[in-house]
Order: structure tokens, then sequence, then C-alpha cells
């Protein structure tokens, strides 16, 4: 059996919403150390409020910066909700007339599937046509991090075959920093630098590392693994039962 990856920097899952964002911070930060610039945060759980969710990441870029909506009432509730915004920061809603320069960082927060030629474009901007999102010699461009997108239900907006390939093709010039999802029996998790793990709930609160991973594994890789480490313990659906009362 191969050895399983270690969890290094950090061998916990969060255990509220607080502190994912305090991970996802740090993870951003160290993955801009390394030196990528192109950066994907997915924090995956119900009911997130884009206001709420994304107000904490504003540390993450160094002014001048733009935050940029999908909408504008999505815009309209952040400014509501945050107040006033530290000096050199901007608030907008991505339209057809966005046009960052390259020496503001830029934080899109769940952009939408049908902008993705806007937000592409402000991202090719801010990286002065650089897709690669990474430092390299006598070239710093300014961080461009994706807070959750909303870019993977291409085919239930009428969007072909090609469309979904440029949707892959976009988001793979981005390093995960930061991904959680919480699942029926467990949760997908990524903080850089360490591996991708899936993690299985022994009871409430309670999570162990099943196997980690080098890349995102699939759904049906996760599925499988859950699946294989229930036929293991046959005990396990009553640990839970009980685990839940």
């Amino acid at each position: 059996m191969a050895e399983q990856l270690q969890l290094t920097q950090f061998p916990n899952l969060p255990i509220d919403l607080a502190q994912a964002c305090e991970q996802a911070i740090q993870a951003t930060r160290l993955a801009m150390q390394a030196g990528y610039r192109r950066l994907l945060i997915e924090i995956l759980a119900p009911d997130i409020k884009p206001e709420v969710l994304s107000r904490p990441f504003l540390e993450l870029l160094q002014p001048p910066a733009l935050v940029l909506f999908s909408d504008a009432g999505g815009a309209a509730l952040a400014q509501r909700e945050w107040g006033s915004l530290p000096e050199g920061i901007e608030l907008q809603s991505l339209t057809s007339r966005t046009q960052p320069t390259p020496e503001q960082s830029l934080l899109l927060v769940m952009p939408a599937v049908y902008s993705l030629d806007q937000v592409e474009r402000v991202c090719q901007a801010v990286s002065g046509g650089d897709p690669s999102g990474l430092t390299s010699k006598g070239r710093d461009p300014k961080p461009v991090v994706l807070l959750n997108p909303q870019l993977q239900d291409a085919a239930t907006v009428g969007v072909g075959l090609a469309g979904r390939r440029l949707r892959q093709r976009f988001l793979s010039t981005f390093e995960t920093s930061y991904y959680l999802r919480s699942l029926v029996e467990g949760a997908l998790f990524r903080a850089y630098p360490d591996p991708w793990s899936v993690w299985q709930q022994e009871e409430p609160g309670l999570y162990s590392v099943l196997k980690t991973f080098i890349a995102q594994p699939t759904g049906e890789e996760v599925a499988e693994l859950f699946r294989a480490s229930k036929g293991k313990d046959p005990w396990w659906s009553w640990r839970r039962w009980l685990g839940s009362l």
C-alpha cells in the first residue's frame, strides 16, 4: 500500500466558518509566498452569504485593490454590511465595463457562470495577459483571489462542451489554496501546501483521515473510499447512529 501523504501545516478540520476563513487566509498567504498569484478558495457549505464569507479575505489584498461581486445587488449588500472599506480598496459589481489595472490586486466573490468571459478578462488585465499566475524573473503580478466561484453548473444554463472546456482551462490556471466541502459522511479538504484529504465522520464533531491525494480526487473516488471504509467496519452505521443520540 502506498504511504499516506502527511498533513503537516493543517492537520485538523476547522470547527466553524470563522476558523475555516482563518485557515484559508493562512494557506493562501503560504501559496503567495511560494510564488502563486492566482489563488482559488472554496468553502462549500449551505446558506453562506457572500458578503459575510468574503469580508475576512480583504486582509489578503494589498492596496490598491478591487473587490468584485457578480451583480449590483451583491455589491450593495456588501457595502451595507461592511460599512467603510480599508483605504485603497474599492468595491464594485462585475460588468462589461469593469477594467482593473495591473497595479490592483483582485478578489472575485462568487462569480457566476454567465460572467465567465468577464471574469477571465479582468484576471488577464491584472496578470498582464499572462495566464500562468506565477511569479517569474523580472515580473511579479498582483494576486487574484477567486472565492467560491459558481462556475461548475455550466451544463444547466445551456453552455455546451466547448464552454465547459473553456471553464476548466480557466480554472486550471489557479492554484487551490483552500478547499472545504462538507459531505454526508465526512469532508473533502485541502489547505496549501498540504495534500488533498478525505475525512470520515466517526461521530458528531469527530473526524479521521481516510486517505490523502496529490490532486483533487473525483467524486467517484471519494464515494468508493467511503464504501470501502464501511465495508471494513460492519459497526460503522451503528456507531454513527449512537453518536447522534
